[in-house]
């Protein structure tokens, strides 16, 4: 039986995951989107090219006593070259020129859109973002597992480096002028995609398709890939990810905050005439959102290893199951079954959905209250700056976003957790109680159900510091006794793995009843 005519609609309703929209005449068609694959950032490309033979020439000079290219900070060589160089000096000219079209207070306005909404923003754009955005756009998400950068190894610091251009593009206005802390990291940004699309490309010149499909996915970090980037940082927040969680954002900090990505797009090198508002914004972010959804077998290789390397991350200590929830409520069923989630239970349903109860009252709370609105504003763009930017469980003051994940020709496969580091607060050096090399006995194993490692460490006299190499040793077991070490004096340290069998310091925990000292 059909349905009767009186409740039929005209309307062209479509779905991406759980969210729904109506497509529209303004919507953009497939046939359109699709050739922006096979084109990308021309002066960014030549800028690195540039950077590269000046870098060629400073070697050579130096009898080929220079640095790596892996370390080299494009950045610096455009600051010291760009007056010398016309290619660089035009992409200098071009990002230390402000459009006309910016206005400063409205961008100032749109800065305070992410701090407000701090804690619904960072777990949709995390949740949404990387699981139903990045491991879910075939383009975006080839790349990555080219890159190593989704290897768990690296995943966490790679997202604190995200995390460090969001923060720093939306702190002040100071930040995001031209040369300030804001605006240089997005230029490095611009320069970093341009050469991993370069090293991308180089490789498929030596292996062709069957390393990278140019001819289907496009160019590498093309247009295309830029604007649903782009969509994902201005966009997704308002349309998608605070609805979902109950919450409603006022019609014009969502214009503040688009315009704010506008100019970031800019600097970018990203087109920026779909963000002259946010109607157009998210006629963009649909459209985008609708036909690039599409799974490959790194897809599931993505978000198995984001799920790997967040889970049981202290302090929060997010749990598998809350992870997963959050994800299906926010990207959906199908997309998650696809991804090889696995399905939690209420208790993780209830969990995440009182994690919305709470951020909605707050956020009602503060659109009451102006000043608690400030308050909160100013304490949340302290705190993540400090934690995430600052401390050394962080990055240790802040990232220079140099090429650190050359593409190599391999391929970033399925991992297990490989470290669970403290991300928010940072504690002094801590010294051992005892005399220099002497050997304490200690328990190493990363947060996770597994069993935990008997070995020997090594602690030099003058402390450790996170990061620091410590040296290792089998333990001799007499029974269920380790020895020689004395049970008052003791390390617990959480470690991680890298291909070389080297331990890294990630936690310590002194003596029976004394305080643990927590470092990231």
């Amino acid at each position: 039986m059909g349905v009767p005519a009186v409740f039929k609609s005209d309307k062209d309703i479509r779905r991406v995951g759980n969210y729904t929209f109506e497509w529209t005449e303004d919507h953009i068609p497939r046939e359109t989107t699709d050739p922006l694959r096979y084109t990308y950032d021309k002066l960014g490309a030549a800028a690195v090219d540039r950077i590269q033979e000046i870098h060629r020439r400073s070697a050579a000079a130096a009898d080929g006593d220079a640095q790596h290219i892996s370390r080299l900070d494009l950045l610096a060589v455009l600051e010291a070259n760009h007056g010398t160089d016309a290619v660089l000096g035009q992409l200098w000219d071009e990002v230390h020129s402000v459009p006309a079209w910016v206005d400063w207070a409205q961008l100032e306005r749109g800065q305070r859109f992410l701090y407000r909404y701090a804690l619904a923003n960072l777990m949709g754009f995390a949740l949404q973002g990387f699981v139903g955005e990045n491991s879910a756009s075939q383009g975006v998400v080839e790349v990555l597992v080219r890159t190593g950068g989704f290897s768990t190894r690296v995943l966490l610091r790679r997202l604190l480096e995200t995390f460090q251009l969001l923060l720093q593009v939306t702190h002040s206005r100071g930040f995001l002028e031209p040369g300030g802390e804001g605006h240089r990291s997005a230029v490095r940004v611009r320069l970093l995609h341009s050469m991993v699309r370069q090293r991308i490309l180089k490789i498929v010149e030596a292996r062709g398709a069957e390393y990278f499909d140019v001819a289907t996915l496009g160019v590498p970090l093309n247009t295309l890939d830029s604007l649903h980037a782009l969509t994902t940082f201005g966009c997704n927040h308002a349309f998608i990810q605070l609805p979902l969680m109950g919450i409603t954002a006022r019609p014009a900090e969502v214009e503040d905050y688009v315009a704010l990505w506008r100019y970031v797009g800019y600097l970018l090198g990203t087109p920026t005439e779909h963000f002259a508002s946010a109607a157009r914004a998210k006629v963009l972010m649909d459209s985008l959102s609708y036909h690039e959804r599409g799974l490959t077998d790194s897809s599931l290789v993505c978000g198995h290893n984001f799920v790997e390397t967040v889970r049981d991350l202290e302090p929060i200590n997010l749990s598998a199951g809350f992870i997963e929830a959050g994800s299906r409520v926010l990207n959906g069923d199908a997309l998650c079954d696809d991804l090889g989630m696995k399905r939690p239970g209420l208790y993780h349903y209830a969990c995440f959905r009182g994690y919305c109860w709470f951020v909605k009252t707050l956020a009602a709370a503060q659109q009451w209250f102006p000043r608690l609105d400030a308050k909160i504003i100013d304490f949340n763009r302290d705190m993540l700056h400090s934690a995430i930017i600052h401390s050394k469980a962080g990055l240790a003051g802040g990232s220079k976003l140099k090429f650190k994940h050359v593409p190599d020709g391999t391929l970033t496969g399925k991992e297990s957790s490989a470290v669970k580091r403290v991300i928010l607060w940072k504690h002094p050096k801590v010294a051992p109680q005892t005399a220099p090399a002497q050997i304490h006995s200690l328990l190493l194993g990363p947060l996770s159900r597994r069993l935990i490692r008997p070995l020997i460490a090594i602690v030099p006299r003058d402390g450790c510091d996170v990061g620091s190499d410590v040296a290792l040793a089998l333990p001799e077991v007499k029974g269920n006794s380790l020895h020689p070490t004395s049970r008052s004096s003791y390390l617990h340290l959480n470690w991680e793995e890298e291909p070389s069998k080297k331990l890294y310091l990630t936690k310590i925990k002194t003596g029976p009843g004394s305080k643990s000292a927590r470092l990231g």
